[in-house]
């Protein structure tokens, strides 16, 4: 549920376009100003979350005053994958977010004795279990990026359409470098919302055993 909704934030973040796009130049590469650089964010995610729109359309004024579509046909294939894969995330957060929301309900309904306590339990392990995969992901990550990204890609996209030239417009806009940076900080917000979870679990077991030791000593 973490990454999950991490990613989903990161694909929504009109901040991580913007400031993409400014780390690397985009503009002056493709003689676009900030604020078409901008609107063309916006209405790319309003793209992923539109279910009814299959394919990207999107077209922007250059510097030029030349009015033109920004993505070509090759393009808007890569971005139909690209939702695809985003959609599957949204199932896999609200999968995993009902189940526990339930999983919460059932604890306090069916173990209204040691719900609480098996609650902070399962918080403190679970987030803790989190923490040691996400450092785990980012030693390999880091170590091996570029293996990372190729076997993600492969898995989830069809062949021969994610890669692209070097010239090519895609690469301008999100060059290596650009996911490189959302991979990064993708894993430190989802291992801060673990160390969240595993700190609340941690301080409410504690503090529950103290309190049952207190009503044994009394």
């Amino acid at each position: 549920m973490l990454l999950s909704g991490t990613l989903g934030w990161a694909f929504n973040s009109l901040w991580i376009y913007t400031n993409g796009f400014a780390k690397y130049d985009v503009g002056q590469t493709l003689g676009l100003s900030p604020v078409e650089l901008r609107t063309s964010a916006q209405e790319l995610i309003a793209y992923f979350n539109n279910p009814h729109q299959r394919f990207l359309d999107i077209k922007v004024t250059y510097d030029t005053g030349e009015t033109a579509p920004l993505y070509d046909q090759a393009d808007t294939f890569h971005m139909k994958d690209v939702k695809g894969v985003l959609w599957l995330d949204y199932r896999l957060l609200m999968v995993s977010a009902i189940y526990s929301l339930v999983y919460v309900l059932v604890s306090f309904v069916w173990n209204r004795r040691n719900g609480r306590r098996d609650l902070a339990l399962d918080a403190k392990w679970g987030g803790g279990a989190m923490v040691g995969l996400l450092c785990f992901l980012g030693v390999f990550a880091v170590s091996s990026f570029d293996w990372f990204f190729t076997t993600f890609h492969e898995i989830f996209f069809t062949p021969d359409t994610w890669q692209f030239p070097s010239d090519d417009r895609m690469i301008t806009l999100f060059p290596y470098g650009f996911w490189s940076d959302v991979t990064l900080l993708v894993g430190l917000v989802t291992l801060a919302l673990a160390v969240m979870v595993w700190a609340i679990g941690s301080v409410g077991l504690r503090n529950i055993r103290k309190r049952e030791c207190g009503q044994t000593q009394t």
